[in-house]
């Protein structure tokens, strides 16, 4: 019986291999989709703008061939830049020559686009910013207590001259964090731009999370500034109330001296009515919530 199971399944697998031979010696007539490479670049060039970054070609040949295309691996289509630069123009049917995959057991019927226009640039080298691209949602009642440091702060990035010359700052690739209740530090990989060598893969983002509280800062003094020796100006009240809010360890080391108001002159002489805002400096990584009074009334007298 053994026997016989073993004779019956050397049947099936001799059948369907006899099958695939039969099937994959006739003709086929398919589109392959190939990626454009450019060959031949001078030193120190690179590919610049390509009209078309696919090429469609359609052949006719056995299916053996079409087989050992697929087992073969990834393929492209190579245009030769024959070693010059600046913009060109080739007819896809003579860089056939430069792609040794398509044997002369391939019967090309097609190739679309027809003429792919291609641009030979200068490779440029230089650093741009980095920038985080999260999105963070805080537990309640907590927020931002502190600067957010990205290390490195720039990296290196190397591509066309065309293309590298508008780029000033490069993201992060996109991440959401949810519930954030204590210091952040993550690592967030360098989001890739197509055709661009980056130097570094990824970067360290830190921020501290505290909870956020508001905080009354009273009795205020409001500076005056550039009052010209013959003149006085005269603010009523002469000090205000500020209420800041920030990270409670922030907020609770800071005192009337971390808040500077002031008015300047000149701003209060190009005024047209009889108040004035103050300009309120408050210390970073805080946010100014109030300001009791607004608005100053002031005088001016003569001397």
């Amino acid at each position: 019986m053994k026997k016989k199971v073993i004779s019956v399944s050397v049947v099936i697998l001799f059948s369907i291999f006899l099958w695939g031979s039969v099937t994959l010696s006739g003709d086929f007539i398919t589109t392959i989709k190939v990626p454009v490479q450019l060959i031949d670049l001078p030193q120190n060039y690179t590919t610049g703008l390509l009209s078309n970054k696919e090429v469609f070609i359609r052949i006719r040949a056995k299916g053996w061939e079409f087989a050992k295309l697929n087992i073969g691996g990834n393929i492209d289509f190579s245009i030769s830049a024959r070693r010059k630069v600046g913009k060109q123009r080739t007819d896809l049917r003579n860089e056939i020559e430069n792609n040794n995959w398509l044997t002369s057991n391939f019967h090309i019927i097609e190739i679309a686009p027809t003429f792919i226009d291609f641009e030979v640039d200068k490779i440029l080298t230089k650093k741009v910013v980095v920038r985080q691209n999260m999105k963070v949602e805080f537990a309640q009642g907590y927020g931002v207590a502190s600067e957010i440091t990205i290390t490195p702060k720039e990296v290196e990035i190397s591509g066309p001259f065309s293309v590298i010359e508008k780029i000033d700052t490069i993201l992060t690739e996109f991440k959401e964090f949810s519930n954030v209740s204590e210091k952040f530090s993550s690592e967030l990989s360098i989001a890739e731009l197509k055709g661009i060598n980056i130097d570094t893969k990824v970067c360290l983002i830190e921020f501290d999370v505290q909870k956020i509280v508001d905080k009354s800062f009273d009795e205020i003094i409001v500076e005056l500034r550039d009052v010209p020796p013959s003149k006085e100006l005269v603010l009523f009240p002469s000090k205000i109330s500020v209420v800041l809010k920030g990270g409670i360890s922030k907020i609770g080391r800071l005192t009337n001296d971390s808040i500077k108001a002031h008015v300047d002159f000149w701003q209060v002489l190009r005024s047209s009515g009889e108040t004035i805002e103050p300009v309120i400096i408050i210390p970073n990584n805080t946010n100014l919530i109030d300001v009791r009074p607004k608005k100053l009334e002031f005088v001016i007298k003569q001397y």
